[in-house]
């Protein structure tokens, strides 16, 4: 196998695959998140957003980088290539689709910018009642004697377990109870997340589908 054959299977596999676990977050996980109360849903979804965070920003720049290589590899060789023949390639044909592959992959970095305030709206939240990010962090915090953070000071973590040795379950319940109109606007911003997380889903998936229309061509 050569190569770019490998660089085109990496690529195209960690896109659809990454697009699959995106969706799954909409089509499963937040369906459950909704059918808790609060003081149950928020630790769960700030576990979920630290192991989202870790993974899929990997997964965009690793297929989003292949592509890249892939649509540059398949230029005219050097000898041959003009500024009218990288125009005419990059606008269609294989170079072309690979293009755009990257773009599609690699889109979903500043649309995840559309969902921070979504994302801190929840992290902030989840603080607020007394969750952490899991139960690892829950009980580090607890023996520290932990205080309220803000989402930005949740998401650096600088007062907590690292984020890349934790792998413990998330937190079982935040420390305070949640009262029934919490509860209802929770579930409103789990229901926008996940309309949003719906679309980066989709994103990606198109990318791994251009890019595999790309190695057919």
């Amino acid at each position: 196998m050569s190569a770019t054959q490998t660089i085109q299977i990496l690529s195209i596999s960690t896109a659809l695959l990454a697009s699959g676990g995106i969706a799954t977050l909409s089509l499963f996980d937040v369906p459950l998140l909704k059918s808790q109360p609060a003081s149950r849903s928020l630790p769960m979804t700030r576990w979920l957003f630290s192991r989202g965070s870790h993974i899929f920003p990997t997964a965009a720049l690793l297929s989003s980088s292949g592509f890249a290589y892939l649509a540059y590899s398949s230029l005219p060789s050097s000898s041959t290539r003009t500024l009218s023949t990288v125009l005419q390639h990059a606008i269609k044909g294989q170079s072309g689709l690979y293009l755009a592959a990257a773009a599609l992959t690699f889109s979903i970095a500043p649309f995840t910018s559309l969902m921070i305030p979504t994302n801190f709206s929840l992290i902030k939240l989840n603080e607020e009642k007394g969750g952490s990010r899991s139960a690892a962090s829950a009980e580090y915090r607890e023996s520290q004697g932990a205080t309220t953070r803000s989402a930005e000071e949740s998401t650096e973590s600088k007062d907590d377990v690292s984020q890349w040795r934790d792998l413990s379950v998330p937190q079982e319940k935040t420390a305070q109870e949640s009262t029934r109109a919490e509860d209802e606007e929770i579930r409103s911003l789990l229901e926008k997340f996940g309309y949003l997380n719906g679309c980066r889903a989709v994103l990606m998936g198109m990318g791994g589908v251009v890019g595999l229309m790309g190695a057919l061509a």
